[in-house]
């Protein structure tokens, strides 16, 4: 007598789905944060537009806080730009990222517009100084690695206010090459430590 084998648990696709509902609902969140800001999200509109119910934001992530987190988590980490082959290049390599990326300003702007929210405002702080500055510190180096961190920030961070949240007339395409070189040799004059 053919006795079949057991058919394959249905399990088998289950990480893949559920990996892929997490992506899905991470992608809405930094969508739905980085444009209406962190007070004007909800859980629902988060699971609507990643076409989940919502029950599924709370198994995955917990909380409106802890998926804040998640997708801050998801979305800033410089490390991989922090390597010394990029080192005598790093201002050509962030203006690549900050012009030509179109998602650059969205952790910013998540950011940004946490601030209304006392817990979304204090994550936004912690992951911009544990995935952003400290590493760029460490990798700076002494004996003001976290001077040149701070700087660094602030350029960066000024120019994707200046041309993506509040954007400045000046900074239109016609003018943003000089910007641009502007930034890439301040941004590795800081990275070489040389006075600027």
């Amino acid at each position: 007598m053919y006795i079949p084998p057991d058919p394959e648990p249905k399990t088998a696709s289950r990480p893949r789905d559920a990996e892929r509902t997490r992506g899905a609902i991470l992608q809405a969140a930094r969508t739905l944060f980085s444009t209406r800001g962190y007070t004007n999200t909800g859980v629902r509109e988060v699971a609507d537009l990643a076409g989940v119910n919502s029950s599924l934001v709370g198994r995955y992530f917990g909380s409106k806080e802890g998926l804040f987190r998640a997708t801050l988590e998801h979305v800033i980490d410089i490390t991989p730009i922090l390597t010394e082959a990029l080192r005598p290049r790093l201002g050509q390599e962030m203006m690549e990222v900050l012009v030509h990326h179109e998602g650059a300003s969205g952790p910013l702007a998540m950011m940004i517009l946490s601030a209304a929210d006392p817990a979304a405002h204090a994550a936004s702080v912690q992951f911009l100084q544990e995935k952003v500055l400290t590493p760029l510190a460490e990798w700076l180096g002494p004996p003001d690695g976290d001077e040149r961190a701070a700087r660094l920030n602030i350029l960066w961070a000024g120019f994707l206010t200046a041309s993506r949240l509040l954007p400045v007339r000046a900074l239109t395409d016609e003018r943003l090459a000089s910007t641009r070189r502007w930034l890439e040799a301040e941004t590795q004059a800081i990275v070489d430590g040389r006075p600027v």
